[in-house]
Order: C-alpha cells, then structure tokens, then sequence
C-alpha cells in the first residue's frame, strides 16, 4: 500500500510543483476593450521571440514569462497593423496590464512590482 501511495503522490507532486513555478513567474496580461467592435492583430515580442495573434474583443490574454528575467531583458506589445500602437516594457516587474481600447489603442499600462500581484490578487 505505501509503494502504491508513493507511486501516485510522486506524479502528483510534480505536477503541483509545476503549475506553481508557471504561475508564479512575472506575467503580462493584455485586456481588450469588450466594447471593440473586431479581434485586432497583437505583437508580443519578448527577447526576440515574437508571437503574432489576434485577441477578440473582452478577452484576456496572459503571457508568463521566465523567473529570472535579464535586466536588460526585452518585452514589447504592439498592433501594427492596427495604427502602429505599442509599449516597451523593461524588467523588474510582477505583471504588467496592457490595456487595449476599442480603437485599438493601448490606453494605459499598468504596472507592478509586489508579488502577490502575480496572481491578480490587489
């Protein structure tokens, strides 16, 4: 019985040991407006590591990145083919909220340092 308790709570706790490093590295969430009309075409570029997508009006979109981010370390949100609209963000930081108008426009970007905020908690 206590082989079959060891065999089971080994995966487990791995898995618990996961999802806690992934949700507790820095994160930034992008928020489009629910009021927005049409998905717009996003740029998240972190480290020259580009993701091209679309985020659909009201939708959240959350990016988790590395623990241990360089200082000079690179992170950029732009809509280029919706005005050329964009921020540049530079480390340290907890989470950073990019909010997204229904003119596609970053309207304001919110930034934090404390800790808890990884989790969305104020």
């Amino acid at each position: 019985m206590k082989t079959l308790a060891l065999v089971v709570a080994v995966p487990v706790l791995a898995w618990l040991g996961l999802g806690l490093l992934v949700h507790t590295a820095p994160v930034v969430v992008l928020h489009y407006a629910s009021t927005a009309t049409a998905p717009v075409v996003y740029y998240f570029n972190a480290n020259d590591r580009v993701t091209k997508a679309t985020i659909a009006p009201g939708q959240q979109i959350a990016f988790h990145l590395p623990h241990r981010l360089p200082p000079d370390a690179y992170i950029g949100v732009s809509m280029p083919l919706a005005g050329g609209h964009g921020v540049d963000l530079a480390p340290p930081f907890s989470r950073v909220d990019v909010y997204i108008g229904a003119d596609t426009k970053i309207t304001r970007t919110v930034v934090r340092t404390d800790f808890p905020a990884r989790f969305g908690i104020d």
